[in-house]
């Protein structure tokens, strides 16, 4: 009920009519009895039916009654926001950062892993690419984000990624690749692409892990985040085929990551969202209708329209 609020809100300007057309009705019962002040009381049953002031209120609140519920009916209260259909792009897209040893050497200038986080911070401003998660790992790989459509909450967090952080020294690409395949089943998705940023060189159970997660309809891609005439070696590559995935040359622009979200892109799905910019409420007067209806119930009984009219 936080979100309790009125669709049609003018609609209640209504109640100010529907006041003073209260109180003037009132005052009219009032001036039924103004007999009593200058006739003796054994008279005035002869003059006045009796009960008529009170049977005239009583006839106007339950009108006044079931007017209020009308007016608040028709100014469509409401606290239940309707899910809304919508075009979504579904591709799961979890990233590893290497924090090993490896990335602080500054062949890349400032060194490796500050460039890598600017690539990830224009891979995240990406708005239509799918859902981004965030693994960073040594010889343990570390969740820092699961998979979220909002790419721009996990950009904030990359400015506290540094080498202080991490609990633990190592460079354990396969059991990161376990990590992210795990991270894309507990977001009930069955398909995703990996991509991996690092400057150490993949083992061999890497390459085994990425050829079973390709089996499994888990794309692995790599960027060897080092400078171009640093040397790269052949396991790169395999890594890249045994995933299923691309190896992508560390550049100063963004173009290699642009080419990467065109050639893994999913397809669009139709989608029931509660999260929408412009929310779309349910109309709940409906319910506000049956006691309106219910002390408008004695209108129908015989001689009411003569207690209101007198």
């Amino acid at each position: 009920m936080s979100e309790f609020h009125f669709i049609r809100p003018l609609w209640l300007i209504t109640f100010i009519p529907l006041i003073l057309l209260f109180i003037y009705s009132l005052r009219k019962a009032t001036s039924l009895t103004a007999w009593s002040k200058i006739c003796d009381s054994h008279l005035l049953p002869f003059l006045i039916k009796n009960k008529t002031a009170s049977n005239h209120s009583y006839a106007i609140s339950l009108l006044f009654i079931s007017a209020f519920f009308m007016i608040i009916s028709i100014s469509g209260p409401t606290w239940t926001r309707l899910p809304v259909p919508t075009y979504q792009q579904i591709e799961p897209r979890v990233i590893l950062l290497n924090m090993s040893d490896s990335m602080f050497e500054n062949d890349l200038k400032p060194d490796r892993l500050s460039r890598a986080k600017f690539k990830l911070h224009d891979l995240f401003l990406h708005k239509d690419a799918g859902q981004f998660g965030l693994l960073v790992y040594t010889s343990q790989p570390f969740i820092v984000s699961p998979l979220t459509d909002d790419g721009q909450t996990i950009d904030s967090l990359l400015s506290s990624l540094i080498p202080e952080v991490m609990p633990v020294k190592g460079n354990d690409l396969a059991y990161a690749l376990q990590e992210a395949q795990k991270l894309i089943k507990d977001a009930k998705f069955q398909q995703g692409q990996i991509l991996v940023f690092t400057a150490a060189i993949p083992d061999k159970d890497a390459i085994l892990t990425a050829r079973e997660l390709a089996n499994l309809g888990i794309t692995t891609s790599i960027i060897p985040v080092m400078a171009k005439g640093s040397s790269q070696s052949n396991m790169f590559q395999e890594l890249a085929a045994a995933g299923h995935g691309e190896l992508i040359s560390f550049s100063d622009t963004s173009e290699d990551l642009e080419k990467w979200l065109a050639d893994t892109k999913g397809d669009d799905h139709y989608e029931v969202n509660l999260e929408n910019e412009i929310p779309i409420w349910r109309d709940e007067g409906r319910w506000f209708l049956i006691p309106a209806l219910i002390f408008l119930l004695p209108a129908f009984r015989r001689g009411f329209s003569t207690r209101v009219g007198s």
